[in-house]
């Protein structure tokens, strides 16, 4: 592969194939999955909390398990935030959480942390449920 001028070309045979990155087509960046979008197997909990990393001492306030069925979006508002941090754990499926406009893709095993007065909502796959372990945290 061939760099010009910060594009790349890829060479199929005896033809070239320019390839344009998306951030140049769609005019803005794509999502960083890894900033937003962590495995639970990168966690690194302590004794006492799952994710002192990210949250601190900070104790949960409240929380549950939710079963969404399939194509199901949470909260039908068109704004839903929140003045606290508001952690998902998914333990089953696949489904989209839109944060601010920006969708992220998650699956089993995946954690996401959305900041106090960010808007999100969370969406199953139409193929299967998407179960999340939720919990706001104290302020």
């Amino acid at each position: 592969m061939k760099k010009r001028k910060g594009l790349k070309w890829v060479i199929l045979g005896s033809c070239c194939v320019l390839a344009i990155p998306c951030v140049l087509l769609a005019g803005k960046p794509e999502p960083k999955r890894e900033k937003r979008v962590m495995r639970i197997t990168n966690l690194k909990p302590n004794d006492t909390r799952l994710m002192p990393n990210f949250l601190g001492n900070k104790k949960i306030d409240h929380g549950g398990l939710y079963i969404f069925k399939p194509g199901e979006t949470a909260h039908p508002e068109p704004r839903h935030v929140h003045d606290s941090q508001e952690v998902f754990i998914f333990v089953q499926g696949k489904g989209v959480v839109p944060i601010d406009g920006v969708e992220y893709p998650v699956k089993t095993g995946d954690v996401v942390i959305v900041k106090p007065g960010e808007d999100h909502h969370t969406r199953s796959s139409v193929e299967e449920p998407l179960v999340a372990a939720w919990y706001v945290m104290e302020k």
